[in-house]
């Protein structure tokens, strides 16, 4: 577009963003009024992201570093910037990016707010009682209440606060078995080199491994699991050799070290954390006996403030940590209070904010590996909100994902009084309750991808509702299209999948059903523990199949039938910018086939991203970008100054398919390549479903690394209804708010692309916020009544017209949407 659009009636400063073009922006030029709030919005791939963070933030984030050292303009080129003109009236931002979540399994919800530094001062400044003359000099720090440093772990488990034993009720799930026939899923599989000694132990002690377990004599068992000490047992077996033409015969004499000991030692050994993930079924996390399992050193396990010691103060949820704050208040001594006040009212004002998003049920010491996508988000948004400061842009990328409409107010409340503090908030959002809202919206579209990136409408709310061709104007308006869905009906023929015996988190029932072959949403505030009990149902269901056990459900039935399991969740793909939709989905393998095909002496695997001495860009790796070390600044990542970002070799780009060179094709978008292609037939199916479920906007080459979480929640999807259409067993799916950050357009893509699944025989189980989704389902189970330990229990099942009936937060959502209300 051409000119800047105005603001004018405002009489605001302005922040002018001229000639941007990054990712599919097209020449955006606009203004955007200061001390607002400016909603952001179109339809997923918009641009409405690549305006307001991509762009306005990463601007200001170079601007910041640049002005910092001079040690990082070396490398911040002209390359590396976002592509825009100019950027006047651009002053310091602050984002939370949802593409950018940290699941560091120590980052914890007081280290991502900041609250763990406001608790070392306190407990250093103010203690109550505690031998402080313990810590050396007598003078505490904040360092003695950090699990992660020398002075404040526990010297025996080094801030771990113990480590994974295996478990022999874990190796041995049903001993009324025979030890290879379904007694142990340890066994059940060739997973060591150990087996085959079982068999000559047996024989050596006279043994009938045929009997069932807990049959078998003691001292045998005994062996199995803890080994023969010195010992020697010999034996010799025979392994197929790769192509099943003969036998290998293996032979080995040696000590047995036993089931439990060769478990842990191929835990260890384990070279990646997927490969871990094989062994813990068999592990238990066993607590350090120094600490206790805290991970804390003696000084921090003694200081006490306000009755509580701190690693006692952070296993209590923010609710309780609010109270203890108000009883050290009104303890402190007139010396105390000058150091004491500052920090308790800071405190107090994050741990507002963490309540007010609906997150007063967590722990301080809850990991971010153990938080729901929308649970993090909110984390790290009020860490950001927490924040005094005037004249800040804020970018707050999609912040009403994965909340309950029950919430949604909250949140409202607290961007407008950041607003009011002199601030301007920029929000991406596609909520239309929330957009109706803001002050001003600019209206990115009209489409997705390279349809999109233009601006449709800048002005207050009401200007973007009367706009003809904007899909957000028709939902502010009133008018946009209701989801359509036809539901199943559960009968008396329906069969169920039960969770009998369950402990999750908050979540504790003896049994919970889903219909099978039937969409079911569970639904609840904030922290009800609908996250908990889809993760308990996809682990448990995985591990009744695979015949391990898991420690969160006791049994699993109804799975007869059934062949596999996919967990639709919004982790990360890849944390490195080679993985992308195409390599994910594995069209990327049929496309270097076919550029194989199309050169002259090289295979497919010449074209991959992981083959050394390959086709690929040897200084970038095939990332296109380069990591460089910015030392005490965050690291950055910068194009590659040899393949310019083309991530191949000069002769690998020679090479044509359809007249495209192999960069090319990851340049396009999945609905260009669905249009280009038309075979392999392979390829065109994977596009084709990366089409159905609305990721037609994002390029095959786009890296994992800026996918948001619902655009690698989608992309999973995708890979799962290839699976449902493929396989011969039917499948449970579980998805974990599947439609949050979509367009209340692109909804009905994703709902479609549910049923597809059930078309398929399979059964689909979704956690979801969002009530016309909710109310489309066959089946609603709704967990409550509250949040936290006041939370866990169903409290209404059924039909989304039964559950409509009940008194519950939802059900009264469910019935202004029957009714056509607003829900915010």
């Amino acid at each position: 577009m051409s000119g800047v659009r105005g603001v004018a009636g405002t009489g605001r400063e302005t922040i002018d963003v001229v000639g941007a073009r990054t990712n599919n922006l097209r020449n955006v030029s606009v203004s955007i009024p200061k001390g607002l709030l400016v909603a952001f919005t179109g339809v997923s791939g918009s641009g409405k992201t690549s305006l307001a963070v991509d762009t306005l933030h990463s601007e200001a984030q170079l601007r910041y570093l640049e002005g910092l050292s001079p040690f990082v303009r070396q490398y911040i080129t002209q390359r590396n910037r976002p592509k825009v003109d100019r950027i006047r009236g651009l002053g310091a931002t602050l984002a939370v990016d949802q593409r950018r979540l940290n699941r560091n399994p120590r980052s914890t919800v007081a280290t991502i707010t900041g609250i763990d530094g406001h608790l070392g001062l306190l407990y250093s400044r103010l203690p109550g009682v505690g031998p402080a003359a313990e810590s050396g000099d007598g003078q505490l720090t904040t360092a003695h209440f950090d699990r992660n440093s020398p002075e404040g772990g526990c010297a025996d488990c080094h801030g771990v606060g113990g480590r994974w034993q295996a478990q022999e009720d874990l190796v041995i799930t049903h001993p009324e078995l025979p030890l290879f026939e379904g007694a142990s899923p340890w066994f059940a599989k060739w997973r060591s080199g150990e087996h085959m000694f079982v068999p000559a132990l047996a024989e050596k002690r006279g043994v009938d491994l045929g009997r069932p377990w807990r049959s078998l004599p003691e001292e045998f068992r005994h062996c199995v699991l803890y080994g023969t000490g010195d010992e020697t047992i010999e034996a010799s077996v025979g392994v197929p050799t790769k192509n099943g033409s003969a036998l290998m015969t293996y032979t080995s004499s040696g000590p047995l070290r036993g089931a439990l000991a060769e478990v842990e030692r191929v835990f260890v050994n384990a070279q990646t954390s997927s490969a871990k993930q094989r062994y813990l079924p068999y592990m238990r996390k066993r607590p350090c006996a120094t600490c206790g399992g805290s991970g804390y050193d003696q000084v921090a396990r003694s200081v006490r403030l306000g009755g509580l010691t701190y690693p006692d103060l952070i296993e209590v949820e923010v609710r309780e940590v609010r109270g203890w704050a108000e009883r050290v208040a009104d303890g402190l001594g007139a010396r105390q209070r000058e150091v004491g006040e500052p920090l308790l009212q800071d405190l107090d004002r994050r741990l507002a904010i963490l309540d007010r998003l609906g997150l007063a049920h967590l722990q301080l010491s809850r990991s971010a590996a153990t938080l729901s996508g929308g649970e993090l988000q909110r984390t790290r948004l009020a860490a950001q909100l927490g924040t005094e400061l005037s004249g800040i842009v804020f970018v707050l990328d999609e912040p009403g994902a994965g909340l309950h409409p029950v919430d949604k107010a909250h949140l409202l409340d607290i961007a407008l009084e950041v607003r009011a503090a002199g601030n301007t908030v920029l929000l991406v959002e596609h909520d239309p309750e929330l957009i109706a809202r803001a002050d001003w919206v600019i209206d990115m579209g009209p489409g997705a991808g390279r349809l999109g990136g233009e601006v449709l409408v800048s002005g207050p709310p009401a200007d973007v509702a009367a706009h003809p061709a904007s899909l957000t104007g028709r939902h502010l308006a009133g008018a946009g299209p209701r989801l359509r869905r036809s539901r199943r009906p559960v009968t008396g023929g329906t069969g169920w999948v039960e969770l009998h015996g369950l402990r999750a988190h908050n979540v504790t029932a003896d049994l919970v059903r889903f219909p099978a072959g039937r969409l079911t949403c569970l639904t609840g505030v904030s922290g009800s523990g609908k996250s908990s009990l889809l993760a308990a149902l996809g682990a448990g269901a995985a591990a009744a199949l695979d015949g391990t056990a898991t420690g969160t459900v006791r049994e699993v039935t109804g799975l007869a039938g059934f062949g596999w399991v996919a967990v639709v969740d919004q982790e990360p793909l890849g944390r490195t910018p080679r993985s992308n939709p195409a390599t994910y989905s594995k069209a990327f393998d049929i496309v270097r086939r076919l550029f194989a095909e199309a050169g002259t002496g090289v295979d497919a695997s010449w074209f991959s991203f992981n083959t050394a001495d390959g086709g690929r860009c040897e200084t970038c790796t095939g990332y296109g970008r380069k990591l460089v070390d910015m030392h005490f600044l965050p690291d950055v990542w910068v194009v590659c100054d040899v393949c310019e970002g083309r991530r191949y070799k000069p002769e690998a780009l020679e090479i044509r398919y359809q007249g495209l060179a192999i960069d090319q094709v990851l340049e396009l978008t999945v609905a260009e390549a669905v249009a280009r292609f038309s075979g392999p037939p392979r390829l065109v199916e994977i596009l084709g479903a990366l089409d159905q479920v609305g990721l037609g906007y994002l390029q095959l080459g786009q890296s994992a690394t800026e996918l948001s979480g619902g655009e690698a929640q989608r992309l999973k999807l995708a890979s799962a209804i290839q699976r449902g259409a493929s396989s011969r067993k039917a499948g449970l799916v579980v998805l974990d708010e599947p439609v949050s950050g979509l367009h209340p357009s692109d909804v009905q893509r994703v709902v479609d692309a549910l049923d597809v699944l059930l078309d398929s025989g399979n059964t689909v189980v979704v956690a979801e916020h969002d009530i016309p989704v909710a109310a489309s389902a066959d089946w609603v189970i709704d967990l409550g009544p509250g949040a936290g330990p006041d939370g866990g229990a169903v409290v209404a099942e059924g039909t989304p017209d039964a559950v409509a009936a009940a008194d519950t937060p939802t059900a009264g959502f469910f019935r202004r949407y029957a009714a056509g209300l607003p829900l915010l």
